[in-house]
């Protein structure tokens, strides 16, 4: 793709993630996206067939932050921690991000919830997969500290992440995360690999 071309269309991705931050993705309009972009009505159709394939571009270029936020707020637990202790701090952050106010949540994880009940939406091949990848990095997070089952942990582990971000973007209320994070501790005890439970009831 020409230099030029890449730019344009990184400027509309751009205008959009902006705008996706102040409204709701059913607000955003074509017109509204090339005005924020500085180009016209024709070269967004130059760039994107639709609006849907412009939010396909958008979702796809946020993708890998939304592993790396998880495994940042991960690395917080410190040098050699075991997976409960690098796992609950991801709990522990997402908690207290919702205590702010103007919080809303990264737009990746906005989008991909707007578009959840639109079938065949071109975003929802994007956000499976980043979420296939999240499960990934948790099974190999649970595999590293020998925890049994590791891919059926790391399922929950998915579901209850995104469960909280849904609940926290409504309520913005802690209280959730913490009514949360026993279960799971309680979770990833009940998987802990023995040579671990042998060390702790010792």
């Amino acid at each position: 793709m020409p230099r030029n071309k890449e730019l344009t269309r990184q400027r509309l991705i751009d205008a959009a993630c902006t705008l996706a931050a102040e409204e709701n993705v059913s607000q955003l309009s074509v017109e509204r996206i090339a005005e924020r972009a500085g180009v016209s009505r024709r070269t967004f159709f130059l760039h994107f067939p639709s609006k849907d394939d412009l939010l396909k571009g958008l979702v796809d270029s946020l993708s890998p932050t939304y592993l790396d936020r998880y495994r940042s707020w991960a690395d917080t637990a410190g040098p050699g921690a075991d997976a409960e202790k690098r796992i609950m701090r991801i709990f522990e952050e997402i908690t207290v991000a919702s205590t702010d106010r103007l919080w809303r949540g990264c737009n990746f994880t906005r989008i991909s919830f707007e578009l959840a009940n639109m079938p065949g939406h071109p975003v929802h091949d994007v956000v499976a997969r980043a979420h296939f990848q999240l499960e990934s990095w948790l099974k190999k997070e649970l595999t590293s500290s020998g925890y049994e089952d590791p891919v059926g942990v790391a399922r929950q582990i998915l579901v209850m992440i995104n469960g909280l971000l849904t609940v926290q973007l409504i309520t913005h209320s802690p209280t959730y995360g913490e009514a949360l994070m026993p279960q799971v501790r309680d979770l990833l005890s009940r998987h802990r690999p023995a040579s671990q439970e042998r060390r702790l009831s010792g």
